[in-house]
């Protein structure tokens, strides 16, 4: 009889039970979620992996070796390389599968020798623990080497992953370097003593966790898809309408406490309806496409471009008095229009400025102001900056004439 109070084999299959609630959860998830989660997919797959290789390893004694044994082992290793890969793919990078899959195999191919030609428990561990164990290593750098690593640190999700991770790797080095440097005489994975039992609860636990990390970061990753469509033009990118008056918002009270200045740009492209009946819709698309990239490499990054309505954009530069913010909209002027794709026609844009003041009641006088610069600027002949009714002229060649 057992005189412990929970012996390998109870651990190892309520690790495959947990394993298997978590594995639907995740496939639930990964089904019912609106938007694609990138590697989404493949952490699903790796989950089932890893349930059905525990199942198998908890049948120990009760079913073949070969299913237990060769199948449970090679079942779980896969699943935790295709946890990687789902990574790999969730972080837009390629993973190399040959070289995983060759160790794969090679790993598999060892544990079979090692319970069919020439049995041996200790090398079967060092083989799989090992291999586990470079896997999470690898992994978990894959995170924290990441160029968005920094921004991950405040991502519950992301720390669940690369903290169980790190957990993981170093439970299964442990046992690694034990069986290396051990001898395991006539033990088991399944022998219930109290080196199996740390060994096996560890990794139930941290697989359960594992799984859960992976359910976090996707519902993490699509509220803020979400939020972000939520505050963003679908065609340009640049902020929406709403986003746009938020910022006002926020900016006209900073200002208000601390009597710092800021000015607003209304643009609108040049005969933009010409543009559509020209060349097609889908041309202007691009143009106003176009248009919204050049001015957000144009501006601050601090500064805010944002897309009124129609061909309108409008720019909040915080901090920014109105003779800086012409020095903006010449630049704008001259550098936004500037096309290299011989298939977009050449354009101009006009522009009109104006700076926050006290007397301003609301947000919606300093647009009414821009605006009505704005369309003196159209009304004196277009391809201009016009400021309260003193206009700067820019002449600018127009791309691809």
């Amino acid at each position: 009889m057992y005189t412990y109070a929970l012996d390998p084999r109870t651990t190892v299959l309520l690790g495959s039970i947990t394993s298997g609630l978590m594995a639907i959860f995740l496939s639930l998830l990964a089904r019912a979620t609106p938007l694609p989660v990138p590697g989404l997919w493949n952490w699903v797959a790796g989950a089932w992996l890893v349930f059905g290789g525990l199942a198998m390893l908890g049948l120990r004694d009760w079913i073949t070796h070969l299913a237990t044994i060769t199948v449970g082992n090679g079942a779980g290793m896969l699943g935790y390389i295709l946890w990687l890969a789902g990574t790999h793919q969730y972080l837009g990078q390629r993973i190399r599968w040959a070289p995983w899959l060759l160790a794969w195999v090679l790993a598999t191919a060892g544990v079979s020798w090692f319970i069919f030609v020439e049995p041996s428990f200790r090398m079967r561990v060092v083989i799989v623990a090992g291999l586990c164990c470079f896997v999470s290593a690898r992994h978990a750098l894959l995170w924290l080497r990441h160029p968005r690593a920094e921004r991950f640190g405040s991502a519950l999700g992301v720390s669940l992953v690369v903290g169980w991770l790190l957990v993981h790797c170093t439970v299964y080095g442990l046992r690694t370097l034990h069986a290396a440097w051990y001898p395991q005489g006539q033990t088991g994975l399944l022998t219930p003593d109290t080196i199996q039992v740390i060994y096996t609860g560890s990794l139930a636990i941290c697989n359960l966790m594992l799984v859960i990390g992976y359910a976090t970061i996707a519902y993490e990753h699509v509220r803020a898809r979400i939020e972000d469509k939520a505050i963003h033009d679908p065609l340009t990118g640049a902020l929406n309408r709403q986003a746009l008056m938020d910022s006002l918002q926020r900016e006209s009270a900073r200002s208000t406490r601390s009597g710092l200045p800021f000015s607003v740009a209304m643009i609108d492209v040049d005969h933009f309806k010409r543009i559509n009946d020209r060349h097609g819709h889908p041309v202007g698309d691009r143009v106003l496409v176009h248009l919204s990239r050049r001015m957000a490499a144009l501006v601050r990054p601090n500064d805010v471009v944002a897309r009124y309505g129609g061909e309108e954009f409008v720019v909040v530069m915080p901090e920014t008095t109105l003779g800086a913010a012409l020095q903006a909209g010449q630049r704008i002027l001259m550098n936004a229009v500037q096309v290299e794709d011989q298939a977009l026609p050449g354009f101009t844009i006009s522009i009109g400025l104006a700076q926050w003041s006290s007397a301003d009641t609301s947000v919606e006088t300093v647009i009414a102001r821009a605006d009505a610069a704005l369309y003196a600027a159209k009304a004196n002949g277009r391809n201009r900056v016009e400021v309260g009714g003193s206009a700067i002229s820019v002449e600018t060649p127009i791309a691809g004439s």
